[in-house]
């Protein structure tokens, strides 16, 4: 016999020679919970919705990124516009330009006008043929005319064409008011009876009318028919015998 040991099997084999599975003995592990994400993640989620709403405003043009239409407003370059003149003879003429309002209403434009202008215009005046040759002096009537006394007040003097010689058959009309009374008398130059002032010598005559006045006596060169050869001049009058004599001489202009 031999003194060998009989060989033992694998404790992991039984009797028939199957493989047999041996039990652990080491605990098995629980799956572990999943972890929370923390500040980090609250703050990355938050990034993440935010930019999804960003990309929507975007696309869909809404919010901030919405298109905005402005209004146009139009300033008008011409405006219509009336014109109204008021005409008026003699020494002064007025021209008014009025600009009408205009209002016209569309869905996009709105004009409105509301200055109004208003323009004065002055005309050139007319040059008459005569014009005064100096100012109205005042003297004493006895210097001239010592057959009147006191209580006469003289409107007198001469006319002179454009070479400075008398002009003769001119008339001459004197009219206004003195001391209540209406005055309105004509007189011709070269009277016979205004000698003593030259050859185309006038004279005017009021007995009882020696008064101050200013601006309510007038004198004018006028033609046959009464139309205007100068300008009506004022005459000042004085209640004083040293100058109740008004000397008022005519030159010819044109």
């Amino acid at each position: 016999m031999s003194n060998q040991p009989y060989p033992r099997k694998p404790k992991n084999v039984d009797r028939y020679g199957q493989e047999r599975q041996i039990p652990s003995m080491a605990t098995p592990r629980r799956p572990e919970p999943p972890k929370k994400g923390g500040f980090l993640g609250v703050v990355f989620t938050l990034g993440i919705f935010g930019g999804l709403v960003w990309l929507v405003m975007l696309i869909f043009n809404i919010g901030p990124y919405a298109t905005v239409t402005p209004v146009q407003t139009r300033t008008p370059q011409n405006q219509p516009f009336l014109v109204t003149e008021t005409l008026t003879t003699g020494e002064n003429l007025f021209a008014t330009a009025t600009t009408v309002g205009l209002t016209v209403l569309n869905p996009t434009a709105t004009l409105i006008p509301s200055v109004t202008p208003t323009s004065t215009q002055t005309p050139t005046q007319e040059v008459l043929p005569y014009v005064l040759d100096g100012e109205p002096e005042p003297v004493p009537s006895s210097m001239i005319r010592p057959q009147l006394g006191c209580d006469w007040l003289v409107i007198a003097g001469q006319v002179w064409d454009l070479q400075g010689d008398p002009m003769i058959g001119l008339k001459l009309h004197l009219y206004g008011e003195l001391n209540g009374l209406a005055i309105d008398q004509y007189a011709l130059t070269g009277a016979e009876e205004a000698a003593a002032y030259g050859k185309s010598g006038f004279e005017f005559a009021l007995q009882g009318l020696l008064v101050d006045s200013e601006a309510t006596l007038y004198i004018q060169l006028v033609d046959a028919d009464n139309v205007p050869l100068s300008l009506p001049y004022a005459v000042h009058t004085y209640e004083d015998c040293n100058r109740n004599l008004i000397l008022v001489n005519f030159k010819q202009v044109r």
